[in-house]
């Protein structure tokens, strides 16, 4: 396989809309993601430690998130890895100082999952230009938002760029009174770029299907938990190609308890995070 092109300029979606197709004018491959504003269906809650059949369904649920382009024409991504390394830094502005709290647990998870420090920067701190490894999290007035993208269905939506497939900068903007995107948003900002809408009945459930979607979560579910795991484990490199990650996933499901939640213990040997 072609090695990787030498930039990335993404974005992610829940839906296509005009911003996508605005910012892919302005970088080339990105694509606005899109949270609808339809009305949300009750999410479904799930006991993170249940038991969690790690069937071929699972890889291929992995594959679409992480590896397999999503936005056809609008976003010539390359099927290889995306993800951070080393500690990251996240900076809110004025009006996201209110998600402090949430933003702070939440990623305290995330740290649990990826072993990926994450620092929410003091109130006050601004964004520093080609500062590296950093997520921007932005929260916009409802009409603010819609005039900057103009378009009425987008509500959330992130940017990740960087070089060889090592994600460098993020930018997450989020309107009032959709926060609720941000586990969804978050997700995203990690690497998974895709969306799950199975075509078929599944048994998955993630917080990365559409708002609207039987299959949505409103919390990561143990298959979510899994697919971050998976990425973050130490033997998925940055700009590794699809078939070699696809291998290596299927190494670690094999040395991996049945819960996708449960931690591996030590005498495993497995490099799992």
């Amino acid at each position: 396989m072609a090695g990787p092109p030498p930039a990335i300029c993404r974005g992610t979606a829940e839906r296509p809309g005009l911003g996508r197709f605005l910012l892919s004018l302005i970088c080339g491959v990105v694509a606005v993601a899109a949270t609808m504003a339809a009305t949300m269906p009750a999410g479904r809650a799930f006991d993170q430690d249940a038991p969690v059949p790690l069937t071929p369904e699972f890889i291929r649920f992995f594959d679409k998130l992480a590896l397999t382009e999503d936005y056809g024409p609008f976003n010539n991504r390359p099927p290889w890895v995306r993800k951070w390394a080393g500690p990251v830094k996240v900076v809110l502005d004025e009006r996201a100082e209110t998600l402090r709290a949430e933003i702070e647990d939440l990623l305290a998870r995330i740290t649990r999952w990826t072993d990926l420090p994450f620092t929410v920067m003091p109130p006050g701190a601004s964004a520093v230009p080609d500062a590296w490894n950093v997520i921007n999290v932005k929260l916009l007035s409802r009409v603010t938002f819609q005039r900057l993208y103009k378009t009425r269905d987008v509500v959330c939506q992130t940017e990740t760029h960087g070089l060889g497939g090592l994600l460098q900068v993020g930018y997450m903007v989020l309107s009032e009174g959709f926060t609720d995107c941000l586990k969804h948003e978050f997700m995203h900002a990690l690497g998974f770029d895709s969306h799950w809408y199975p075509k078929t009945r599944s048994e998955i459930r993630s917080v990365l299907a559409y708002r609207d979607s039987s299959a949505r979560a409103d919390d990561y579910s143990p298959w979510d938990i899994m697919a971050i795991r998976i990425l973050y484990d130490r033997r998925i490199r940055a700009g590794m190609n699809r078939e070699k990650s696809l291998s290596i996933a299927h190494e670690v499901i094999r040395g991996r308890p049945q819960s996708a939640a449960l931690p591996v213990q030590a005498a495993s040997g497995s490099a799992f995070r």
